[in-house]
């Protein structure tokens, strides 16, 4: 048998099949394999090292961790930026006779010095490298399990650190990443950068004694970083996900096939060209500048079976407005889904295999408050347009989580606080109804104004829960009256 590539998956002969297989997990491993193509995967580990690129994402990514590493390793009296810069050209003038000959080159050798400094240097703006209190670099937690899970881990910088009134451990991991992803974002697809520290808090929790009191992440190309919590809860919520992450694992093994799974990054897999699953959607396109994408390959065979395209037409295109043979709906709602956007689980899971699970609590928020949007542009013959649902929509659900941020620190439409708020504001709307057709000026008055009363009406509710005894004030009743209109 020779391991096959399929529209479904990468099937896997027994040999092929051994050099997939893990023995243990990391964070890093266990996210591709439940959020990821796991086919992309196991055939990165098929194709092994390739052609060293020192401009490669990976490449300058070790690099820059190579360098930190270096620097939090001297006495903290030395952990300057001139001795970074010297760190690097030290092991700069070393890879050029091993690692990365193109560095050989003048050119090429100052614009990796250029772009490795410019993805570290941020380091400088988060911390003063010469007050951290260092305990270890490169911790290595090995020969441990999690949630029953054999472990693999590195964790880049270990600190002690005071905070909140308690002295302990705070995991560390550095983050060359173009982007820092924001908080709607990691509500919605999850933090896997925050799920590593906290698997990095229960391996060091095995090992040691000393607290683990909460970790951090520093994305050293923005001089940016973010405390990650550690609780209990947490790292347990964590650590079962991981758990889950062996279980999917061990399934692709006794299947022999890890399955594909397309979207926006299959642009980036070498294997673009050739993936029957990737040709059959719109995320087909070569993005790698021709760097890393295959034509051909001899580590495994491609079977090409996939549904015919039908006139040239993509099976993912969608429909533009006015387009011949659709009718207008369909055109402006533009709901011709290129792929299933939505899994069904448990409603207490938000996010399965990196889509949102429509019998979720979270899931039910957002329908329930893109309909309310559809409902109100209707009921004052606001013309329904896709748009002007989208802006309402994000203006419902701007008012909601900015009051629930205040009550629960929380905008997730997974919590009850946000169930709650969104019945709020159906009441608020009755009195305070959107001003379709006025200016931006009167927009801003109206969403402060509706604002503030779904939180009044929210903090009457905190109000009751705090009260032990709950009796009628009949005095304050009959000194209200109603408003009464001019004649």
């Amino acid at each position: 048998m020779v391991s096959t590539l399929t529209r479904q998956g990468l099937h896997l002969d027994a040999a092929d099949l051994g050099k997939v297989r893990r023995s243990a997990l990391s964070a890093s491993t266990a996210r591709a394999l439940t959020h990821n193509c796991a086919a992309g995967y196991a055939f990165g580990k098929l194709t092994g090292e390739t052609a060293p690129d020192p401009f490669a994402a990976t490449t300058q990514g070790t690099a820059v961790h190579a360098v930190l590493e270096e620097l939090y390793n001297l006495p903290a009296g030395k952990r300057t930026r001139r001795r970074a810069a010297n760190i690097l050209l030290s092991m700069v003038a070393q890879w050029r006779h091993d690692k990365y000959p193109q560095l050989n080159d003048p050119v090429t050798r100052q614009l990796f010095i250029a772009d490795v400094i410019g993805k570290y240097q941020g380091i400088f703006e988060i911390e003063d490298p010469r007050d951290t209190d260092v305990v270890a670099t490169e911790w290595p937690l090995a020969g441990i399990e999690l949630g029953g899970v054999p472990f693999i881990g590195y964790v880049d910088v270990t600190q002690r650190v005071t905070a909140r009134g308690r002295t302990g451990l705070r995991p560390v991991d550095h983050k060359t990443s173009n982007r820092i992803p924001d908080k709607r974002k990691l509500e919605l697809y999850g933090d896997d950068h925050g799920d590593q520290i906290r698997l990095y808090a229960a391996g060091l929790r095995k090992i040691q004694d000393e607290p683990v009191i909460e970790g951090r992440i520093n994305y050293t190309r923005h001089g940016k970083s973010r405390i990650v919590a550690v609780s209990v809860k947490r790292v347990a919520q964590t650590v079962g996900e991981f758990a889950r992450a062996w279980d999917i694992h061990n399934g692709m093994v006794e299947q022999a096939m890890f399955p594909t799974k397309t979207g926006p990054l299959c642009g980036w897999c070498p294997l673009v060209q050739l993936c029957p699953a990737a040709q059959a959607t719109k995320f087909n396109t070569d993005r790698t500048d021709s760097q890393t994408a295959l034509c051909a390959t001899d580590l495994i065979a491609i079977d090409p079976a996939a549904p015919s395209r039908e006139a040239g037409v993509s099976p993912t295109s969608t429909v533009s407005p006015g387009e011949p043979g659709k009718s207008t709906n369909q055109a402006w709602e533009g709901l011709i889904m290129a792929e299933h956007v939505l899994a069904e689980d448990k409603p207490w899971e938000e996010i399965v295999g990196g889509k949102l699970n429509g019998a979720s609590y979270a899931a039910t928020g957002y329908f329930g408050i893109s309909s309310l949007a559809y409902e109100l542009l209707g009921r004052h013959d606001v013309p329904i347009q896709r748009i002007a649902v989208d802006a309402m929509t994000n203006v419902l659900a701007a008012i909601v989580t900015d009051v629930q941020d205040g009550l629960s620190g929380s905008t997730s439409f997974q919590e009850g606080t946000n169930t709650r708020l969104r019945g709020v504001l159906r009441t608020v709307l009755e009195s305070v109804p959107p001003p379709f057709g006025e200016d931006a000026s009167t927009w801003e008055t109206w969403i402060k104004m509706t604002t503030g009363h779904t939180r009044s009406i929210a903090a009457a509710a905190v109000r009751l829960a705090g009260t032990d005894d709950i009796t009628p004030d009949l005095d304050t009743l009959a000194s209200i009256a109603p408003l009464r209109k001019k004649d």
